[in-house]
């Protein structure tokens, strides 16, 4: 018989630290091979080892060794892509990616830029024209993107973009139907950091909103935005994320595993728009609404803090947006005093539904909610009604294991069936009005309603054993013209000394009065 004998090896391959990959372009083929640096093999001598990985889905992934550049060079751009390209999560990927190319074009005047590391097989040609067609697929196929459009004041539209999959990282921008001005392009400029900034927060587990002064464009020199970003999540699934803004509306959608937050809001063209501080306790009330819904809705909590930064720097816009003309004459500002001063809106946040209860599927978990605020005018200065509706609703469900101590792991087992079953459906809504008859103010009034409803279902090893259903509501009118009119007087004459203004401060604490309130408790008798 013949001995067998096994052997282990390990062939060690010299690297060199901290030195750039070497760089191959489609005109001249030459491309970064990269080796594993240790190779075991058992039984004989290895003679071409390959790594193999793989992928998020559990397939085999191609053995890709080389990378093929679209340009040679050596700028920031390129070697931030040299580094990013041997990554594999697309936050190492994007890592500082998006503000290099954004500098970039601000830098070289707008002039196009397109640049790409293609993986390849060692047997694959390197044919420029083949290399073209795979370059296009890259950036038309990513697995990871993010797109961003400007339109600037002076009619310009500058696009750019980033890819990212297995078959390598891609860039380009451009600037098309126009020349982006000397003060355009370091407004560009400028923008370079917010806009990593908002990758990197999408990029980030969980998801965070950074939007900073992409939500503050100036508006002598950008008039639209728009950003758009497709990305694996460590879980395997995708989530999307759309913003646009223009001079009228802006909208954010953000779609991932855990649910979906929507938001649309229109100013009007700024007719709505209040003060800071009246825009701001408009907004700390609403952040107070959401956080009630999630902690009664037992709502998943990363999904709401998105929902609040959006509401919350989508909001801030307004801090820059521009005023009509004729916006803060004496009669505007009464016509605003018991709005939010908040551009009108509508907001909803969804959560998966997730059915855990194999026994009962139709005990479904879920977190709906939805906001929103809509504004009407009409008549002319002189004989002006003004009428702000805010409405809330709530729609949610989950199961509560009875034993606190012990995870809820419910099975087809009757043994496992002991929980409680919430379901809750609450309702709210406010309406404020005010009218003006010949330049007179003649009615001020405020409505607010609540009503909270929640069903608890108790099992023991699946049996009902108690089914009991809560309600709860309040309901309050005012006329507020009495009250409004003293302090319109009040200020006018501490005006007339040349006092200081206190109209904000004493409306500051009557703001509960006539601002959405979600729970019938907060209603003031």
């Amino acid at each position: 018989m013949t001995p067998i004998t096994s052997a282990v090896r390990l062939t060690p391959v010299v690297q060199i630290a901290s030195r750039a990959p070497q760089v191959a372009s489609t005109s001249s083929p030459q491309a970064l091979t990269v080796r594993p640096s240790t190779v075991v093999s058992l039984g004989q001598q290895p003679t071409s080892v390959e790594p193999r990985t793989y992928t998020a889905k559990g397939t085999l992934q191609a053995v890709q060794g080389q990378y093929v550049w679209e340009q040679n060079g050596l700028d920031k751009l390129s070697m931030y892509m040299h580094s990013a390209v041997q990554s594999t999560s697309p936050a190492a990927r994007f890592q500082g990616l998006g503000a290099a190319l954004l500098e970039q074009l601000a830098a070289n005047g707008g002039q196009r830029i397109s640049q790409s590391g293609l993986a390849v097989n060692d047997g694959t040609a390197t044919e420029p024209l083949l290399l073209g067609m795979q370059q296009a697929r890259l950036r038309e196929h990513a697995t990871n993107s993010v797109t961003f459009q400007l339109t600037s004041a002076s009619g310009a539209t500058l696009s750019l973009g980033l890819y990212s999959s297995e078959a390598g990282l891609a860039v380009d921008a451009d600037v098309q139907g126009g020349t982006l001005t000397r003060e355009e392009l370091k407004g560009l400029a400028a923008l370079a950091d917010s806009f990593q900034s908002a990758i990197n927060g999408l990029t980030r587990e969980p998801p965070q909103l950074q939007l900073g002064a992409l939500v503050k464009l100036d508006p002598g020199l950008f008039t639209g935005l728009q950003m758009n970003a497709r990305l694996d999540t460590a879980s395997g699934t995708q989530q999307t994320f759309d913003l646009h803004l223009d001079e009228h509306t802006r909208s954010l959608k953000l779609q991932g595993p855990s649910g979906e937050v929507k938001m649309n809001l229109d100013t009007q063209g700024g007719t709505l728009l209040g003060s800071q501080a009246q825009r701001q306790a408009a907004v700390a009330n609403y952040l107070t609404q959401f956080d009630a819904a999630q902690q009664r809705g037992q709502g998943d909590e990363q999904l709401m803090a998105l929902f609040k930064d959006a509401f919350s720097q989508l909001n801030r816009v307004d801090d820059v947006s521009p005023r009509p003309s004729g916006h803060d004459t004496a009669q505007n500002k009464v016509s605003r005093t018991l709005l939010s001063g908040l551009a009108d809106f509508d907001a909803s946040i969804t959560q998966t539904v997730q059915k855990i209860n194999p026994m009962r599927p139709e005990e479904a978990d879920h977190f709906d909610y939805k906001v929103s605020q809509s504004t009407s005018r009409k008549g002319n200065a002189a004989n002006l009604t003004v009428q702000q509706d805010q409405q809330a609703s709530l729609k949610a469900a989950w199961h509560k294991g009875l034993n606190p101590l012990v995870d809820l792991m419910l099975t087809r087992d009757s043994k496992s069936q002991n929980y409680r079953y919430h379901e809750v459906e609450d309702a709210s809504r406010s309406t404020t009005r005010l009218a003006f008859a010949n330049n007179t103010l003649v009615e001020a009034s405020a409505s607010q309603e609540a009503s909270q409803q929640e069903r608890v279902r108790t099992y023991q090893e699946g049996v009902v054993q108690t089914d009991v259903t809560h309600r709860t509501s309040a309901d309050q009118s005012r006329d507020l013209l009495n009250m409004l009119e003293a302090l319109l007087d009040q200020d006018r004459a501490a005006r007339r000394t040349g006092a200081a203004s206190t109209l904000e401060n004493q409306l500051q604490g009557l703001r509960h009065l006539w601002l959405l309130q979600s729970a019938p408790g907060q209603i003031a008798p």
